[in-house]
């Protein structure tokens, strides 16, 4: 009855009890497992959410900062047959989000000077090298090809938005393209982050759970494997909020901890084993109340009985008087009733 009425329980007061109240931990083990994995999933989906809005913020001054730099800093450019060139050497750099842009389109640029701008763009962290043929776009140890004449194969629009330096500014202007990028990274981000976040935190709720296991059998509590696995995933919750808030701090100001993901997994583990004995300590009280409650009623009983007993040997004691008082009764009296004497009984 328990179980069901915890069941109505909300997600945020269910994550706050998840968080705060672990004395209260012994509540779950009644729940079916599936509830805490709906429990699980809600938790997902609120932090991929908070997490992806705070990747397409960022992904949006960066395009912002991309705007700017094609406005006031790109050199003039032309692109035609699948081709780009530009009027000079251009570098840049953005130290608040580490990206480096090379462009360099002359013929002659051989494979060694290409080399020596990839290591400097792997360096900085994140690049584009914009060459005459193609663009090298690289993110920390990733790089992807993109070759011109393959990005507009059988799309003339792209070489008509991206003919020159003018008719890109004019094209980016007039278009909602900042919009239409931002929403796209955003349903990119949050599918991949979600997918992400569900595949290597249930991962982690498989060894929370394993830990859990050995540790309650250490302190002499029996848990079958599915209320040990629910119990994991509320123990994970104060460790998955604090992720959610490092991730979003990490993509806004850089902060980074080193060891963040080992102090994670503490965190669940400490949670999990105080669940443990939070549980251990109800169960060792519910014993001592049920054998209290046998004492009583041990005692009540055997009043009972002795109620019972007493009550019986004074209903035999009644009957005992009662038959003595019926044979006195009963007795032939010593002058027979309605006869006078004859002077015969002297």
């Amino acid at each position: 009855m328990e179980g069901n009425q915890n069941n109505k329980i909300g997600f945020f007061k269910r994550l706050k009890k998840a968080i705060f109240e672990l004395e209260d931990y012994g509540y779950f083990l009644g729940e079916k497992l599936t509830v805490a994995f709906k429990y699980f999933f809600k938790l997902m989906l609120l932090i991929s959410i908070v997490v992806t809005f705070a990747a397409t913020y960022e992904s949006a001054k960066m395009y912002d900062r991309a705007y700017d730099y094609i406005k006031n800093e790109l050199p003039n450019f032309e692109f035609s047959d699948n081709t780009l060139k530009c009027n000079e050497y251009a570098e840049g750099f953005d130290h608040e989000f580490n990206f480096r842009i090379i462009i360099n389109t002359d013929t002659n640029l051989n494979e060694d000077t290409i080399k020596e701008y990839k290591k400097k763009i792997k360096n900085d962290g994140n690049g584009i090298l914009l060459l005459k043929d193609k663009a090298i776009y690289m993110v920390d140890i990733a790089e992807t090809d993109i070759v011109y004449s393959k990005m507009v194969e059988g799309d003339t629009t792209i070489i008509e938005t991206i003919k020159n330096k003018d008719t890109l500014i004019n094209n980016i202007e007039a278009s909602n393209l900042k919009n239409i990028i931002i929403i796209t990274i955003f349903i990119l981000q949050f599918v991949s982050i979600l997918t992400a976040n569900i595949i290597y935190i249930l991962s982690d709720v498989c060894l929370v759970a394993i830990f859990g296991w050995i540790a309650a059998k250490i302190c002499g509590v029996n848990f079958k494997m599915n209320p040990m696995i629910a119990l994991s995933i509320y123990s994970l919750s104060l460790s998955i909020v604090l992720q959610c808030i490092y991730k979003v701090a990490l993509l806004t100001t850089g902060f980074y901890i080193e060891y963040f993901q080992t102090l994670y997994l503490l965190i669940a583990y400490v949670y999990i084993i105080a669940a443990i004995f939070m549980i251990k300590y109800d169960l060792i009280k519910q014993t001592e109340e049920l054998q209290k409650i046998i004492e009583v009623q041990k005692q009540v009983k055997k009043e009972i009985e002795e109620e019972n007993r007493e009550k019986q040997e004074k209903k035999e004691e009644d009957k005992k008087q009662e038959k003595e008082d019926d044979d006195v009764t009963n007795e032939e009296p010593l002058i027979p009733e309605n006869r006078e004497p004859d002077g015969s009984e002297i």
